[in-house]
């Protein structure tokens, strides 16, 4: 009997412990917040029990609650982008694929699913990878249809040229550049403080812009603050900066013995003995003949650099903020600046910058953001800055030594700027920059007059100047020649010259005054209709906004007016038609052409929303777009329908040649001008495919009309002065470019790869072209920036070989010339003999990137490579690829040069001291192909173990170590195939940095 007792007992302690725990499943509520790769909230994301019905909704701090019964599995939905995670309690669900509201500019936000346009868009995650003075420098390859050309190495002229979807004008190309909905140059601002950027490519995105958007935009949007938290995040960064490429000229000797070789084949006697020869060769008179490595000595091997920057995000319910403080040096790479105890001649570059974003609800229907950044910069430089890369690259080893016989500053009559002296005994000038940026938004929900109804007013103000000091002074040179025994070579006598004045050092004219000055100021009014009812939702705005543009003075001024509407419909979140129409003004034109209206319909389907696809586990997202529309370009001399007079001739009346000065009149005033306009197609389609791989294609078509253009071909010269401008150019412009992104993890290995391509090409169909007597000589129907020179077939062996071709009038021709094919077999070569040589100069038609990186138990590694193809560079660099023209240099490109003994092998003419137009016509003997590949930046980093960063009271650490423009794979291999000018050379730098988080 007990042991039955004993048995009831044990088996109702064990119902209960199991009817407990499954009490207790049931029960269990789990609480989850949902971010972004950047960190950010994400509110409003749909989070579903997965084989339920039970969803829950993400608060405003991406916060929810979902009652479970133990183990299960939610989907989390957040625009395009769905991820099905293990439910844990108190988790961070991150969406690394997660787009944020794509920012249109004008105060236009949209959801990424919604968009209909092309639009392309990098956030803050990638942008931080990037160690650059310039947020400019940080886009290479990151936007798909988006061309990046960098051209100079100076810090703060290192701005590259960017183009949208290459070029489709035979005028100014620039592109539109919006910062928080504000015309501003992107160099304002810090990398640090950017949030995302998005480039507006085709007339669904751009036709509200009007006249402003036919060049494509780019809308750039900084850091705000955030609901209930508060971060503090510092980055110290120490760089080395090195010339990326600089070329290799030759030695005294080899220098000396190429000017013989010249010389000779000039048909007249060396230039230089065997005495002189053998002492360039030996050094033993480097005061006489000297061997001077003037990169070497000009020059060091780096720079240093140094970046701090910390910011402040968080706030409250009804404040939130972002703030930053940021200053960074950069010190160049000029050698002996401090020769003068007066002042220091290094390049160098300062800069303090301050922002201050806020966001503060005034009431429950009021929003006040403000935007204020203020920067202070300061450039110092040598006072012979325009002229010291040329002096490097002009003047010979064998040319002078740094310091002549009598300690003047080496030089001679013909090279006579001496690189140390012009770095170091010119002076010095400093620029200071002072810049004052500020904006306020007013936005007012007006939902209790009508439900959905919302207005916003903005206003702001740029200021920016540039103030200039300095301290100027000249440099005595002395030149020595010698007198040598004709039988041994001893040097006998000396006779020294000096040349230039020693002045001492003095105020430059101005001191103190503004070399440069432009403000900015914008005001826009906004009124917003969004409402959705049941399956459908409506956005309706309207937008008034004008800005005024004071560049140097006022007679620089430039008005803009636009009045935009935009519609967009949506049904089941599936379906979206959106039309734009703005009709907007400049006063660039005068007021007959003045306005103009600018429409555009872009629509797209979510295929993948469908019923038929719902179950669909390879094919998460396919979304299909397209749209056409108008937009135009305004960019263009202001006051061109003005009739223009300038000084010129002098009337004299009396017998001492007093008089009155006289005018002329200019180019003749452009009566009926008007704006460009660019009717643009696009296409789209994008595809995620197993949650891991995203895929975006665009073709495009754009027709730009009214291109203003010279009107050489239908007026005669007999007016007697310049024709007017007319508006009749036209140039098409097509294009595919595509997007793609894998990414996926291997236990705790996370991994990712893609990269984007473009291919555009352009043709000018119209440009009012002048007559041409052949058809190969014509510009319409070839590319814009299409070059154009004589075909050359080879190189003149002998005397023979000239007698029996075509006459080429230029100059004398020798045996080693080029020789050019006679296109017209006239018996001349001349201007009629160009031909359409190479691809387009101006931009390439494929421009491509590809992105990799992993992260393995806190260490990653990030990598980028970007690409250009079909562009061609000709190179007629003095020194670099043209030899000793005009008394300059000669560097180790003319290895392949023509002589007697090469002249079956050799790829270039032969040597000459004479001026030699003959090899210098245009042509394509100085062509290069300017493909390249190159590695745009690599960032290793170890994020600290959260365990170590959490006992010293941190959120985060990081440590890294960052190189930027690398290498480059291509054809030029002397010089860096993107600056082949003589110029401040581009630069590779390599940073150590550290980055905390509180």
């Amino acid at each position: 009997m007990k042991r039955k007792i004993y048995i009831k007992y044990i088996a109702l302690f064990l119902m209960t412990c199991l009817f407990g725990q499954y009490a207790l499943a049931q029960s269990k509520v789990y609480k989850g917040r949902i971010i972004s790769s950047n960190g950010n909230y994400i509110k409003d994301a749909e989070v579903t029990l997965v084989g339920t019905d039970n969803k829950v909704r993400a608060n405003e701090k991406g916060e929810f609650s979902l009652e479970a019964e133990g183990e299960a599995l939610i989907q989390i939905d957040a625009g395009l982008v769905s991820r099905v995670f293990k439910l844990e309690d108190n988790k961070d669900y991150t969406l690394s694929a997660y787009a944020e509201n794509i920012d249109m500019g004008l105060g236009y936000n949209k959801k990424p699913a919604g968009i209909t346009a092309a639009v392309s868009t990098v956030n803050a995650g990638a942008l931080n990878k990037m160690s650059v003075v310039n947020p400019e420098n940080a886009l290479y390859g990151q936007l798909a249809g988006l061309t990046v050309l960098q051209n100079d190495g100076t810090p703060w002229s290192r701005r590259p040229d960017l183009m949208v979807r290459g070029i489709g004008t035979l005028n100014n190309n620039s592109v539109l550049v919006l910062v928080d909905g504000i015309e501003r140059p992107m160099s304002s601002l810090i990398i640090d403080d950017i949030e995302s950027i998005s480039v507006l490519k085709d007339a669904g995105a751009l036709a509200i812009y009007g006249q402003r958007g036919a060049n494509g935009a780019i809308i750039v949007t900084t850091k705000r603050g955030e609901y209930d938290s508060f971060k503090v995040d510092a980055t110290y960064q120490y760089g080395l900066n090195t010339a990326f490429r600089t070329p290799e000229f030759l030695d005294a000797y080899q220098y000396a013995a190429a000017v013989n070789e010249a010389s000779a084949m000039d048909g007249n006697p060396f230039v230089y003995s065997q005495w002189d020869l053998q002492d360039f060769k030996n050094g033993t008179n480097p005061l006489f003949s000297p061997n001077v490595d003037w990169e070497d000595e000009a020059m060091n091997d780096f720079g240093i650099s140094t970046n701090f920057n910390t910011s402040f995000k968080g706030g409250r319910e009804n404040v939130r903020y972002f703030s930053s403080i940021n200053y960074q040096t950069e010190k160049g790479l000029f050698n002996h600046t401090d020769l003068d105890s007066r002042y220091d001649s290094q390049l160098k570059y300062t800069r303090f910058n301050v922002r201050a974003n806020i966001d503060a609800d005034i009431t429950s229907t009021t929003l006040l953001a403000v935007n204020l950044s203020a920067s202070m910069g300061d450039r110092k430089y040598p006072g012979g800055i325009n002229g010291i890369m040329k002096a490097i690259y002009n003047t010979p080893s064998a040319a002078y030594p740094v310091r002549s016989l009598n300690d003047y500053w080496g030089g001679t009559e013909y090279y006579d700027n001496n690189p140390v002296a012009k770095i170091s005994s010119t002076g010095y000038r400093q620029d200071f920059q002072r810049e004052l940026l500020g904006d306020m938004t007013i936005k007012q929900d007006l939902s209790k007059m009508l439900d959905g109804l919302s207005a916003e007013v903005t206003a702001a103000f740029d200021n920016s100047a540039v103030f200039q000091e300095g301290r100027t002074k000249t440099y005595e040179y002395e030149s020595v020649n010698v007198l040598r025994d004709e039988q041994t070579g001893a040097i006998t006598d000396t006779i020294a010259n000096l040349y230039g004045q020693e002045s001492p050092l003095t105020d430059i004219d101005g001191n103190h005054n503004a070399i440069t000055q432009w403000r900015h100021a914008t005001f826009r009014a906004k009124a917003n209709y969004d409402k959705s009812w049941g399956d459908n939702h409506l956005f309706a705005s309207m937008m008034y906004s004008q800005d005024k543009m004071v560049d140097n003075g006022q007679y620089n001024t430039i008005l803009h007016q636009n009045i935009a509407g935009a519609v967009q419909y949506a049904y089941k979140e599936k379906y979206f038609a959106d039309v734009n129409v703005a009709y907007s003004g400049s006063s660039t034109l005068p007021v007959s052409g003045r306005f103009g209206l600018f429409p555009s319909l872009s629509g797209a389907w979510i295929v993948s929303r469908e019923d038929f696809m719902n179950n669909s586990s390879a094919i998460n997202l396919l979304k299909l777009r397209a749209s056409w529309g108008m937009t135009g370009n305004d960019l263009m001399s202001p006051n061109l329908y003005d009739q223009k007079f300038s000084n010129g001739g002098k009337y004299f009346y009396t017998d001492n040649f007093s008089g009155l000065r006289g005018y002329q009149q200019g180019r003749l005033a452009s009566t009926g001008l008007t704006y460009e306009t660019a009717t643009m197609t696009n296409v789209g389609l994008d595809m995620r495919f197993f949650n891991k791989l995203d895929l975006t294609v665009d073709a495009f078509y754009e027709k730009r009309t009214d291109i203003l253009v010279d009107s050489e071909g239908t007026v005669s010269n007999v007016v007697g002065v310049k024709t007017a401008f007319v508006n009749s150019g036209e140039v098409e412009n097509k294009g595919i470019e595509a997007d793609l992104l894998w990414k996926d993890n291997i236990g705790s290995l996370n991994y990712y790869l893609g990269g984007n391509f473009s291919f555009v090409q352009n043709k000018v169909l119209n440009r009012n072209e002048a007559y041409r007597p052949h058809d190969y000589m014509k510009r319409t129907g070839q590319a814009v920036g299409q070059m154009y020179g004589l075909e050359a077939v080879g190189f003149f062996e002998d005397e023979n070989d000239i007698v029996n071709s075509p006459a080429q009038l230029f100059s004398d021709v020798r045996p080693g010339d080029i020789k050019y094919k006679d296109q017209n077999d006239d018996g001349v070569i001349n201007d009629f003999d160009e031909v359409a040589i190479g691809h387009s100069s101006l931009y390439p038609e494929i421009y491509y990137s590809a992105k990799l990186g992993f992260e393995i138990k806190g260490f990653g590694v990030d990598a980028l490579l970007q690409g250009m193809a079909n562009q061609t560079i000709y190179l007629n660099t003095s020194s670099v690829f043209w030899p000793l023209r005009n008394n300059t240099n000669i560097s180790d490109f003319s290895a392949d040069r023509w002589t007697p003994q090469t002249k079956n092998t050799a790829t270039l003419p032969r040597l000459s001291l004479d001026d030699n137009a003959n090899n210098y016509q245009k042509n394509t003997i100085w062509l290069a192909d300017g493909d390249y590949l190159k590695l745009r930046s690599l960032d290793l980093y170890y994020n600290l173990p959260e365990k170590l960063v959490k006992s010293v009271k941190l959120a985060n650490a990081r440590v890294f170590v960052r190189g930027m423009n690398l290498f480059s794979i291509d054809k030029i291999e002397v010089v860096d195939p993107e600056a082949i000018d003589i110029s401040y050379p581009t630069l590779a730098s390599y940073h150590l940095g550290v980055n905390i988080g509180f």
